[in-house]
């Protein structure tokens, strides 16, 4: 009869733990349906966000908002040396990339049909060798009545080619300003497990944050397990400010550029961007690299 009240317990408690996990996940899931239709970005990030991202989005009701969601891809070509003998790392001086804006569809189709059809994207020849990646970045500002909220998310729909320190940032034009220490970054991946065969998300925040007077910038090392991966990802969110005068002008036009540098070969340079109403953002400690960027802008009202 003990054993039998004991057990009975255990499940009542089991019974009275799923619920609340349930509850749990149930909420989260109505916060980010509330974000998604708040600040027009797509569910995935709003998944991706941190619960305290979350709450900080949900904290104030947007006035105006932007969200832009594009697709890339990028042809990575190495041109070989057919008399080299044995298996050197191929030089960088023979790296060559070719970036093309795509549409959600061609993207989609093309990785779609690579699953279906089995086909890899590596070509080996005596020549050259070809891989193909699609990268996806989505670029949203929202504007509340005082101050704003601009973030930024890479996925890489198929996994990069290269996997060194890639830079994901957020240029401003000249009338705004990034609040200093309000910069949150996040990156992830799926990540499969042999022993239960199925994906478990990996997350972490390690980055380089630098704040610039034209915006802010995370340096940060992509992944590279010794398991399978997929759908790499991750995203800078900071808060701005107008630069003069503490309020947002009406009818004024306001600017933010999201930016993904994917980088190939050590240069040591450092390149500024400069974006359409004089604003700048410094990118240091570069190697060579393919870029992309989204560039969005509302008209306060």
């Amino acid at each position: 009869m003990v054993k039998v009240k004991m057990l009975i317990l255990v499940l009542c408690l089991f019974a009275l733990s799923s619920a609340s996990v349930f509850a749990e996940e149930s909420n989260r899931i109505e916060k980010e349906k509330k974000v998604v239709q708040s600040y027009g970005i797509s569910s995935e990030f709003a998944k991706d966000l941190t619960d305290q991202d979350l709450e900080r989005f949900l904290a104030q009701e947007p006035r105006i908002k932007l969200n832009r969601d594009e697709y890339f891809k990028f042809v990575h070509t190495v041109n070989k040396n057919p008399q080299m003998k044995t298996q050197m790392r191929d030089s960088e001086d023979n790296i060559s990339t070719t970036v093309t804006k795509v549409s959600k569809e061609e993207a989609l189709e093309e990785i779609a049909n690579e699953i279906q059809n089995e086909i890899s994207t590596l070509s080996v020849g005596d020549a050259k060798t070809t891989t193909t990646s699609w990268l996806r970045l989505e670029t949203n500002m929202t504007y509340y009545n005082n101050n704003g909220q601009v973030s930024v998310r890479f996925q890489w729909l198929k996994n990069a080619n290269y996997k060194r320190e890639d830079i994901l940032a957020i240029g401003l034009s000249n009338n705004v300003a990034p609040l200093n220490n309000t910069a949150s970054f996040v990156h992830k991946t799926d990540t499969y497990n042999p022993l239960n065969m199925d994906w478990r998300e990996y997350s972490e925040n390690n980055a380089t944050l630098r704040y610039h007077p034209g915006g802010v910038t995370a340096q940060f090392n992509l992944f590279s397990p010794a398991m399978n991966y997929k759908d790499e990802r991750g995203y800078l969110s900071f808060t701005v400010k107008p630069r003069e005068g503490g309020k947002w002008n009406l009818n004024s036009f306001y600017d933010t550029l999201g930016y993904y540098r994917h980088q190939e070969k050590v240069f040591s340079v450092s390149p500024s961007v400069s974006i359409p109403i004089g604003g700048s953002l410094s990118l240091s400690q570069q190697d060579k690299f393919s870029e992309v960027d989204s560039f969005a802008q509302i008209q306060y009202k």
